[in-house]
């Protein structure tokens, strides 16, 4: 993806939002055009992460090493989504975002969706492995696909002879075929932006987000904190790598996801990124679709900082032993609901509802969720090559020498799917 598309779909952003507020009707008139263009993006996420997880556990075929990585993936995730957590209620408890706020000074949000769900740890579980592949699928349960998929890679790589190497070519060519239709769906992302922030805009207006603009303002800080010092110093004094040359190499994808809303528009691109920087595909094949549903670093910040919201607007002052019981719901009921409506809004619900929080605050949220919904998403995309660096590192199979020619370049390839094309 080159510069050149990423200024497009920012410039789309911003004359959107601005097009929305001075022309409401029209904002909302196009929302169709921005639904259509994020069903071109979800339509192919299910066939994209299943066929890059069978390729990536056929690569290892060894299921002591994929477990290995399994688990050190997820310790890194827990270890990050700790640290966020903490630091939003360290935030939240300087700062203060709900005190001042009234419940009729804004708008309500429809929060409906997300009280018609709720987490139950035990199903989640027990679940895991699906009853139903297809139906797994249809529903977005993508911890139940992670686990399909890599049985079905770990199989295929036992199966010897021709039969093995026809089904991992057959797989791989499906992989490849999902990052091309991505990467053309990406060309009319400009289009598909603008309908978004127009209708955005045209259908909130900007008053809706006066009254909440200190909890907005508190969350943005506590996501740059994420990007600009956090991540900066995990790079550096845990994974020895230049954090924000590589963020300037994805800087593209960064934009992308704030403006979509969808960490899944740039997974493929992500995949490829970290291969081009020493990442082996077994392992960014595997650790990236996984992060999906249970690295969410910017959603973790947004949980923290919000349930602290809602304490703040019932006028509560929790004990420091609160927020611990808090600390540890919210690290256990965030993991694998990527696929449920309204996912935050479902994990923070149930929060409230187990710590006792009043439930009006939760709805003044429903109505700003959508600028939040961007940050927070942009580095949750940012969190996963971290993460596939962290576990590549780990495993002692980064290469170096990759690293250091992709500095060198200063920039990204085009693609490995274009690579592969151009080769042929």
């Amino acid at each position: 993806m080159n510069k050149k598309l990423a200024i497009y779909i920012f410039s789309g952003l911003i004359l959107g939002a601005i097009v929305g507020l001075m022309f409401p009707s029209f904002g909302v008139a196009i929302q169709p055009v921005g639904k259509m263009f994020i069903n071109l993006i979800e339509m192919v996420i299910i066939p994209l992460v299943f066929s890059a997880l069978v390729v990536g556990a056929s690569g290892i075929a060894d299921m002591k090493k994929m477990g290995r990585i399994g688990l050190k993936s997820i310790i890194w995730f827990e270890f990050i989504t700790t640290i966020i957590l903490v630091l939003g209620l360290v935030l939240a408890n300087v700062l203060h975002p709900g005190l001042g706020v009234h419940i009729q000074q804004a708008n309500v949000g429809d929060y409906s969706a997300a009280k018609g769900q709720k987490i139950d740890i035990i199903s989640m579980i027990v679940n895991i492995p699906p009853s139903n592949l297809v139906k797994a699928m249809y529903n977005g349960s993508m911890l139940s696909i992670v686990f399909f998929a890599t049985i079905l890679g770990l199989a295929i790589a036992s199966v010897t002879g021709e039969a093995g190497k026809v089904a991992i070519r057959f797989f791989e060519g499906i992989s490849q075929a999902t990052f091309t239709i991505i990467r053309w769906v990406m060309q009319v992302a400009p289009i598909g932006v603008f309908a978004l922030s127009a209708y955005a805009a045209g259908n909130y207006g900007i008053k809706v987000f006066l009254p909440l603009a200190k909890a907005i303002g508190v969350m943005y800080l506590g996501l740059a904190i994420v990007l600009c010092v956090l991540f900066p110093l995990v790079s550096k004094f845990i994974l020895h790598v230049p954090f924000f040359k590589l963020f300037r190499g994805i800087l593209d994808l960064f934009i992308i996801a704030f403006s979509t809303a969808s960490s899944e528009a740039v997974m493929p691109q992500l995949i490829e990124f970290v291969e081009e920087i020493g990442v082996p595909k077994s392992i960014s094949s595997f650790v990236i679709p996984l992060g999906l549903s249970w690295n969410d670093d910017g959603t973790s910040l947004y949980l923290s900082v919000a349930a602290m919201f809602v304490a703040q607007l019932g006028g509560l002052h929790l004990s420091i032993s609160q927020e611990a019981v808090m600390i540890l719901m919210l690290v256990v009921t965030s993991k694998g609901m990527a696929g449920v409506p309204m996912a935050g809004f479902v994990v923070l619900l149930t929060t409230a509802t187990a710590v006792g929080l009043p439930m009006q605050g939760i709805a003044l949220l429903a109505a700003v969720d959508r600028v939040l919904d961007m940050a927070r998403t942009a580095v949750n995309v940012i969190g996963h090559p971290v993460a596939a660096i962290a576990v590549a590192k780990w495993e002692k199979e980064f290469d170096e020498s990759k690293l250091q020619q992709f500095l060198k370049n200063g920039k990204r390839s085009q693609g490995i799917s274009d690579s592969a094309d151009a080769a042929r």
